[in-house]
C-alpha cells in the first residue's frame, strides 16, 4: 500500500496547478459562464501541454500516460473550476484510441491536433457535456458505438453555466455494434465517472478551503467565528469526508486502471460520494458566508452551483445509488473498466496510488481468518453478549500464544514485527468475526506503553505475563465530572514516602471485574495547569481500598465504576516521570483512536445485504428488488468504504513514521458516526421483527439487527467522543481558533 502521488505525478500537478491559477481564476470562469461555459485561452494553453490526449498512447499521437497521472489533471481541474471539455475529450479520446477503421482514426486525428470532444452520457444525447463546443460526439445509440464530427447543436445555459448542449447525432458513424460496442461505451462512461469524481473531490476542497479561510477571518461578536463550536464540527465532518472522498475516487481510479473485480462498483461510488461532498462543501461554506455567500460578487458561489451542475449530468444522484447497489449484488460481474491502454506498472516504475495490501498482511488476513474459524465458537461469541464482559480467556490466551496481541511489535521484544497497516488489517478482521478482544485491546494499549515509558520492572516482569495472556488490564481514565475532558481528572495521589495514596473514582473502567491491574491516571499536582499535574500508575487491582461496581450499558456491555480510598501504592507503580501522566497517557489514546472498528460495521452491512437478498414474509419478495433498499444499503457500503479508506491512510502514515493524530481522529469519527446511521437504517429495513432481542429468538440474525443498534452509539464515546474527534480535526487539522 502506498497512498502517495509518484514523484512525477507531483511535478504533473504542480505545473497542472499553475497553468490553471493562471488561466482558470474566477474572473476568467465568470467570463466563461457568460458566454458558452468555454474558455479558449485555458483550452489553448492545455493543448500546449498536451493535457487533453495525454491518456493516448504514444503510437496512436497521445503522451502514453496513466489513468492515475489524468486524475491527478482532473483534480486541478476540478479545484480551479475549469471552463473547458476537459474530462469528455480525456475519456473520448482513450475511447477512439481503442476502436478500430477509418472513422475513429480521424476523429482522434482531430482530437490529438487540439479539438475538444463531447460525450453523450444519456442516450437522447441531450445536454452533453462539451456538446457546446465539441468538434468530436461519441454516443451508445442501440447496441452501436457511434461517432459525429461538427454535429449540429443547441447551446444550453444552465445552473453551472458549462459547455453543454442538446447533439443532433444524425449524421454519424459507426465505431462498433454489438455487445463490444456497449462494453467500450460502458468503459468510457466509468471512466468519466472517475475523473469527474476526482474533479469534484478538488472542487470540495477548494470550497472547504474557502469556507474555512473565510470563517479565521470573519469576526462577529469580538471573536472569529470559527472559534464557534457548531461551525467547527460542521468543518470537521466535512474535512473528514474530502479527504475521504479525494481517497475513493484515487482508489477507483487504481482499481480501474488494473482491472479490479470491483472497479465496476468503485466508480459509481466515488462519482456519487464525491458529489454528495462537493455538493455539501460548497453550501456549508456558502453559508458561513452569511448574506455575502449568495452574492454573485463572491466566489463560493461558483463552487456551489459547479458542484450541483456536474453531479447532475449524469442524472439523479439516487439513481446512482441504485447502479452501485446493482453493481454490488445484482450484476457483480460487471466488465471492469480496464483495457489496453493503460498497462500494468512498467517496470516497476512507481504509478502513483497503491491500494494493494501487500503479501505479508494478505498472509496474515488469511491466517486469523483460519485461527477464528478453529477457535471462535458462536458460544464464545454468545456468552459474551449475554454477561457483557468482550472477553473469554481461552480465546484471549490463544490469541496471546499466536502472538497477535503484539503482532506489530518488534521481534526482539516479543512481537511478530508485523507493519502497523497489517496490524490493522489484523484487528479488522477480529471484529468482523464478532471476536470478544476488549481486554486484547486494553492489554496492547497499556502493553506498548509500558514497553515505551515503563520501568525496567514493568518491561521484564508485567510485561511478559500480559503477552502470555495470563493478566489483563483497565484503563483508569475517565471521571463522573471529567467526561472526555481527561485532563480534568481528580482522582489524587499524595507521595507519602516511597508510596502513594489514592483517593478518587473512575468511570468506565472497563473490564476491571476480570483484570490484574489498573493503568491509572491520578492528579499529583493541583496547583499546576491540569494537563502538567498528571501522573499515570500501574495499579494492582488486588491492592486494599479499591472497589468495583458495575455498570450496565445501551450497548449491553459491562462497564465498571471503580473507588479508591487511601489506596498505598508503591512509586514502583509510577509509569514516566512525575507529573508526566498526560504525554504518558496521549501515547495510549493516539494508539486507540488509530484502531477505529470498521470490521464491525462491515459485518452488519453483509449481513444486511444477505438478508435483503433471500425471499422475506408471506409474498416471499426479495427487499433487495425495492429501490428504497438498493440505496440504502449502498449508501452505506460507499460510507464504510470511506471510512476504510481513512482508517488504512492512517495505518499507512504510521508505517512511514508519521504521527497519524488528526487522521485517526478522523478514521474513528467517519466509522463511528456512518455505524450509528447505518444500524439505525439497516434496523428500519429489518422491521419490526428486528425490535426482537436476539437472545429472545430461535435465530439472531435479525437479533443481531437490533443490538448493533444499540452498540452503535456506544462506539461513539469510547476513546473519546465524536465531538472531541471533531475539536482535534478543526483545531489541528484546519488551523481553526480554540473553541473554549
Amino acid at each position: 500500500m502506498d497512498l502517495s502521488l509518484s514523484a512525477d505525478q507531483l511535478a504533473l500537478q504542480e505545473a497542472v496547478g499553475r497553468l490553471y491559477a493562471k488561466e482558470s481564476h474566477p474572473e476568467r470562469v465568470r467570463a466563461a459562464e457568460s458566454t458558452d461555459g468555454f474558455d479558449p485561452a485555458l483550452w489553448d494553453a492545455l493543448t500546449q501541454m498536451g493535457i487533453p490526449t495525454m491518456g493516448v498512447p504514444e503510437a496512436q499521437g497521445g503522451g502514453g500516460a496513466r489513468l492515475t497521472d489524468l486524475a491527478v489533471v482532473a483534480e486541478q481541474h476540478g479545484h480551479h473550476l475549469g471552463s473547458a471539455a476537459l474530462v469528455e475529450t480525456m475519456v473520448v479520446a482513450r475511447l477512439l484510441a481503442r476502436c478500430e477503421g477509418a472513422a475513429a482514426v480521424d476523429a482522434l486525428s482531430r482530437l490529438v491536433a487540439g479539438a475538444p470532444a463531447g460525450l453523450a452520457l444519456r442516450p437522447q444525447a441531450e445536454l452533453v457535456p462539451g456538446g457546446a463546443v465539441a468538434q468530436v460526439v461519441v454516443a451508445l445509440r442501440g447496441d452501436e458505438l457511434v461517432v459525429a464530427i461538427d454535429p449540429p447543436r443547441q447551446v444550453r445555459r444552465t445552473l453551472h453555466n458549462g459547455p453543454v448542449a442538446d447533439v443532433d447525432l444524425d449524421d454519424r458513424a459507426v465505431l462498433a455494434a454489438g455487445a463490444i460496442a456497449v462494453e467500450l461505451f460502458e468503459q468510457a462512461l466509468d471512466e468519466w465517472r472517475i475523473l469527474t469524481a476526482t474533479a469534484l473531490a478538488g472542487l470540495a476542497r477548494a470550497a472547504l478551503d474557502i469556507g474555512v479561510q473565510y470563517v479565521k477571518d470573519r469576526h462577529q461578536f469580538g471573536v472569529p467565528i470559527g472559534s464557534f463550536q457548531s461551525v467547527q464540527h460542521t468543518l470537521a465532518d466535512l474535512h473528514t469526508a474530502a479527504e475521504g472522498a479525494r481517497l475513493l475516487a484515487y482508489e477507483s481510479v487504481w482499481a480501474a486502471a488494473r482491472g479490479e473485480p470491483g472497479a465496476a462498483a468503485l466508480a459509481a461510488q466515488a462519482f456519487w460520494f464525491c458529489g454528495e461532498t462537493a455538493e455539501r462543501a460548497a453550501n456549508a461554506s456558502l453559508h458561513y458566508h452569511g448574506g455575502y455567500g449568495f452574492m454573485s460578487e463572491y466566489d463560493i458561489q461558483l463552487h456551489a452551483r459547479r458542484a450541483k451542475g456536474w453531479r447532475l449530468l449524469l442524472g439523479d444522484p439516487r439513481a446512482g445509488l441504485r447502479t452501485i447497489a446493482r453493481r454490488r449484488w445484482l450484476d457483480p460481474a460487471l466488465p471492469t473498466a480496464d483495457g489496453p491502454v493503460e498497462p500494468d506498472d512498467d517496470a516497476g516504475e512507481p504509478s502513483g496510488m497503491d491500494f494493494r495490501l501487500d503479501p505479508a498482511t494478505v498472509a496474515l488476513q488469511q491466517e486469523v481468518r483460519s485461527f477464528l474459524t478453529e477457535h471462535l465458537t458462536p458460544d464464545i461469541v454468545e456468552r459474551s453478549l449475554d454477561t457483557g464482559t468482550m472477553h473469554d480467556w481461552g480465546l484471549h490466551r490463544k490469541l496471546c500464544e499466536r502472538g497477535y496481541l503484539a503482532a506489530g511489535w518488534p521481534t526482539e521484544v516479543g512481537g511478530l514485527g508485523h507493519s502497523v497497516i497489517a496490524t490493522t488489517a489484523l484487528m479488522q478482521e477480529l471484529y468482523r468475526a464478532g471476536a470478544p478482544i476488549d481486554a486484547m485491546n486494553m492489554a496492547a494499549m497499556v502493553g506498548a506503553t509500558l514497553l515505551l515509558r515503563g520501568t525496567d520492572e514493568h518491561r521484564h516482569e508485567v510485561l511478559p505475563r500480559i503477552l502470555a495472556g495470563e493478566v489483563l488490564c483497565a484503563l483508569g481514565y475517565s471521571e463522573p465530572d471529567a467526561g472526555s475532558d481527561v485532563a480534568a481528572a481528580q482522582t489524587r495521589a499524595v507521595r507519602d514516602g516511597d508510596q502513594w495514596i489514592v483517593n478518587g473514582q473512575k468511570m468506565f473502567t472497563t473490564m476491571a471485574h476480570e483484570a490484574e491491574y489498573v493503568f491509572l491516571l491520578t492528579r499529583t499536582n493541583p496547583d499546576a495547569a491540569k494537563h502538567k499535574g498528571l501522573t499515570m500508575f500501574l495499579v494492582p487491582m488486588s491492592s486494599p481500598g479499591i472497589e468495583v461496581t458495575p455498570v450496565e450499558t445501551v450497548g449491553g456491555e459491562r462497564t465498571n465504576i471503580t473507588f479508591y480510598t487511601d489506596v498505598a501504592v508503591p512509586d514502583s507503580c509510577r509509569v514516566g516521570r512525575v507529573d508526566d501522566g498526560w504525554s504518558v497517557m496521549h501515547a495510549a489514546l493516539v494508539y486507540e483512536r488509530a484502531s477505529a472498528n470498521w470490521g464491525e460495521p462491515a459485518q452488519l452491512l453483509e449481513l444486511a445485504a444477505g438478508w435483503a437478498g433471500d425471499p422475506q414474509g408471506r409474498d416471499g419478495a426479495r427487499p433487495l428488488d425495492d429501490p428504497i433498499n438498493q440505496e440504502r444499503l449502498a449508501r452505506w457500503d460507499t460510507e464504510l468504504e470511506v471510512g476504510r479508506l481513512l482508517l488504512y491512510r492512517s495505518a499507512w502514515m504510521a508505517a512511514t513514521g508519521a504521527l497519524p493524530l488528526v487522521e485517526g481522529s478522523m478514521a474513528k469519527l467517519a466509522l463511528t458516526e456512518a455505524f450509528v446511521r447505518a444500524s439505525s437504517d439497516l434496523l428500519d429495513m429489518i422491521g419490526t421483527n428486528a425490535l426482537i432481542p436476539r437472545g429472545e429468538r430461535a435465530t439472531v440474525l435479525e437479533g443481531h439487527f437490533e443490538h448493533a443498534f444499540r452498540h452503535a452509539m456506544v462506539t461513539t464515546i469510547y476513546g473519546g467522543s465524536s465531538e472531541v474527534q471533531r475539536e482535534i480535526i478543526a483545531q489541528r487539522g484546519l488551523g481553526l481558533p480554540r473553541s473554549r
